[in-house]
């Protein structure tokens, strides 16, 4: 694995799109890539882009004082960019990172208002995903990978412990220190977890033990409650079968009276039927018939009067006539007869308003008389006008008044003997009323007794009926009863019984009592006990198999980091003599002769640190993993001792400069012999060196190119000699950085052809 290329868009001062392409390892060399510039020029930042990159979250380290600090700020030419990104592209054929990729690329991303986005092949990930991903590769922000200005002196200055976190990056532990931190963090949240559970259990179980004991007094009410229920569909049930029969008998009782008041009722109307029409007879045909008779024996005496009124009158007008006759015998003066004509006008008159007067045809007829009286005076004042005679004897009358008269004779005999009949149908009908009497009064008698036959049978009929409300008011309160005692069964009983013995439903009271005073014992409990015992008793179950599965991926989890305490103490170990040696021969080299080495600080009371969040190592403060991890042998430092040719120093704080220069980096060619990174990047780590010191340099760097692949900023002539390709970084007028290249291979080959040119010239020559 290598890397391909680094992409910059608005980093710092890279604002506009650039891209730094590296070569491919050869053979011989995977290449050592030399950023040169002068001072300001920005070279540096391509070493925070590739720190940055990675994952740095240090500001101080990217020397900013804020994250926003890495977007270009702007300048008088260049306005400010929005965001930065940066990409490095890493060949991946040799499956050194645990992708199924060939290329792999990782970019970062900042936004000005603090958002920001890790990917990989342009998918988002988060920063865990890269760091372990990194750390598998044996590389990382944090690492010797990229190391920057003042990082070469201060590894000696460090503190033991700070230099163990360099070194367990060297010793490739990284990503198992990671899984391990990891682990710790899943131990620490399941022992919470399993805490809060067990708590739960302590809340839930003297809950969960009510409920078990409500749980079980239900089960007992339940049955004694069933019991119950069945002795009253028994008693119940021989209750409503007894009321049923007694019921049923006295309905057909009662139908019986129903029936025998029904014949009674209508004798007792037919007699009523016959008293009344005789008493309609009674009281309506023959009070017609009496009142005929008597109408009729009333007119006969009337029209007798009348009859005899008009013989009298008769007779008074012949006495008029007679008279009339005495006075018309001689003439008669003019006087007389003008009297006589204003007598027959007035009677005229009185004749006329009486009959205008009259309101029926009785009355009428009474005018009769005074009319035939006007017309008498006026007949006579006629003829003794005409034919005065003489006066007649006395003895002699008016043939026709006497005819007439005689004739009236005749009908009032006429009328009294009619009158004589209509007194004896009188009678008879007296004598016949008294028989009908007779026979009312023998009928209403019978009626009578009818009657209180039927009387006596309608009481015998309402105390059968008010016995009979009794027995439907006593089912419809032991229906009431029933409802309830026993709810919607109570229906079972009304339309289907079947009793199980003969016995008697009193029977059954006493055990009745009995389950219910101890139902009462028991005391009522809430239906819904038994839904919440249930609820409980899951929860509690769930949460006992919780902390038993919490117990297990404990101890699993404490297995994985007993494994990788292992893994991590033998891979350090092995790694650490390695380096020890490196660090003394390159040491030797560096310096022609002295000794070197590392000691590791051991405590046997210091719990084993754990990484950081970023991926760092142990530290001497406290640990928040537990307890029962920690170990009585536990490297919790680095120390170093170095010693050049002809001294004794006893600490490397009395070496000088240059001295802790050539040491420091002495250290790091050993790191990159003992676990070589894919590539790592230099940042001016030689600007301290004198030239001897720089050929050296160079040199060890040319070696270690072998397995692995160099990024160097330098001003150094030495490093910039033994570089492949040659990066320019120059600083335009508008404040941003760009970027020349050099392949100083093809350089040399043509420089070596322009040589063999000029050399064959001068032979020609």
């Amino acid at each position: 694995m290598f890397l391909q290329k680094l992409e910059m868009t608005g980093f710092k001062s890279f604002v506009d799109r650039t891209e730094i392409d590296f070569l491919p390892p050869s053979a011989a060399s995977k290449g050592i890539t030399a950023v040169v510039g002068p001072n300001g020029s920005g070279k540096s930042n391509v070493a925070d882009a590739i720190r940055w990159v990675l994952g740095e979250q240090s500001t101080k380290l990217l020397r900013g004082k804020k994250a926003e600090d890495v977007i270009f700020s702007g300048s008088e030419k260049k306005p400010r960019a929005n965001f930065a990104e940066v990409t490095i592209s890493l060949n991946n054929e040799d499956g050194q990172l645990p992708m199924d990729y060939s290329e792999v690329s990782i970019s970062r991303r900042i936004y000005r208002d603090g958002d920001s986005e890790y990917l990989i092949n342009k998918n988002k990930v988060r920063l865990t995903d890269i760091q372990l991903l990194l750390a598998q590769a044996q590389f990382g922000a944090r690492t010797y990978s990229v190391i920057g200005q003042g990082m070469v002196d201060n590894i000696l200055i460090a503190s033991p412990q700070e230099r163990k976190e360099f070194f367990d990056e060297a010793a490739g532990v990284k990503q198992y220190q990671l899984k391990r931190h990891q682990s710790l963090i899943k131990i620490k949240t399941a022992r919470e977890n399993l805490s809060q559970a067990e708590m739960l259990l302590t809340e839930i179980a003297p809950r969960l033990r009510s409920l078990a004991r409500q749980a079980k007094r239900l089960e007992t009410r339940e049955g004694l409650e069933e019991e119950l229920h069945a002795l009253k569909h028994q008693y119940y049930g021989k209750l409503w079968e007894r009321l049923r029969l007694l019921i049923d008998d006295r309905r057909a009782s009662l139908d019986k009276l129903e029936s025998a008041w029904k014949d009674k009722e209508t004798m007792r109307e037919a007699a009523q039927r016959d008293l009344s029409a005789l008493e309609k007879e009674e009281t309506e045909a023959p009070t017609d018939r009496f009142t005929e008779l008597q109408d009729r024996y009333d007119g006969l005496v009337q029209e007798r009067a009348e009859l005899e009124s008009r013989r009298l009158k008769i007779r008074s007008d012949l006495e008029v006539t007679r008279r009339v006759r005495q006075e018309t015998s001689g003439s008669l003066p003019l006087s007389k007869i003008i009297d006589e004509v204003n007598e027959i006008g007035t009677g005229q008159d009185t004749a006329v308003r009486r009959l205008t007067s009259a309101s029926d045809l009785k009355e009428a007829q009474a005018t009769i008389p005074d009319f035939e009286k006007v017309g008498t005076k006026a007949k006579g004042l006629a003829t003794r006008l005409e034919r005065p005679a003489s006066e007649p004897p006395d003895h002699e009358s008016d043939p026709k008044l006497t005819a007439e008269m005689e004739g009236l004779r005749r009908q009032v005999a006429d009328k009294d003997r009619e009158i004589t009949e209509i007194q004896s149908a009188i009678q008879e009908y007296n004598r016949s009323e008294r028989q009908k009497k007779s026979k009312f009064f023998d009928l209403q008698r019978e009626l009578q007794q009818k009657i209180g036959v039927v009387h006596d049978l309608e009481r015998r009929l309402n105390e059968e009926r008010v016995e009979m409300a009794r027995l439907d008011t006593r089912r419809e309160a032991l229906e009431t009863e029933m409802v309830a005692e026993l709810g919607e069964n109570a229906d079972r009983i009304k339309t289907g019984f079947t009793a199980d013995d003969e016995g008697d439903p009193e029977s059954y009271q006493p055990r009745i009592q009995k389950l219910k005073y101890q139902l009462e014992l028991i005391g009522g409990i809430d239906p819904e006990v038994m839904k919440e015992y249930e609820e409980t008793r899951e929860r509690h179950d769930f949460l006992e198999s919780q902390t038993n599965d919490l117990r297990k991926a404990i101890a699993d989890l404490r297995a994985v980091i007993a494994e990788l305490d292992l893994t991590i103490k033998a891979v350090s170990e092995a790694s650490f003599r390695r380096l020890n040696k490196s660090f003394d021969r390159y040491f030797k080299t560096l310096f022609g002769g002295g000794h070197a080495e590392l000691i590791q600080l051991k405590s046997g009371g210091t719990a084993d640190a754990e990484p950081d969040a970023e991926g760092g190592g142990d530290t001497d403060g406290p640990t928040d993993q537990p307890d029962d991890f920690v170990s009585r042998d536990v490297v919790t430092g680095i120390d170093i001792k170095a010693t050049p040719p002809g001294k004794k120093i006893s600490n490397i704080t009395m070496l000088s400069g240059g001295e802790r220069a050539l040491t420091s980096i002495a250290l790091i060619c050993a790191i990159m012999t003992t676990n070589p990174s894919p590539f790592v990047v230099l940042d001016e780590v030689d600007a301290a060196l004198d030239e001897s010191n720089a050929e050296r340099f160079a040199a060890i760097l040319q070696e270690l190119a072998e397995r692995t692949q160099f990024i160097i900023i330098t001003h150094n002539r030495y490093t910039m000699n033994r570089s492949n390709v040659l990066y320019g970084v120059t600083m335009n007028d508008a404040g941003t950085s760009q970027i020349l290249s050099v392949n100083l291979e093809e350089a040399g080959k043509m420089k070596g052809k322009s040589r063999k040119v000029r050399s064959e010239e001068m032979a020609a020559a």
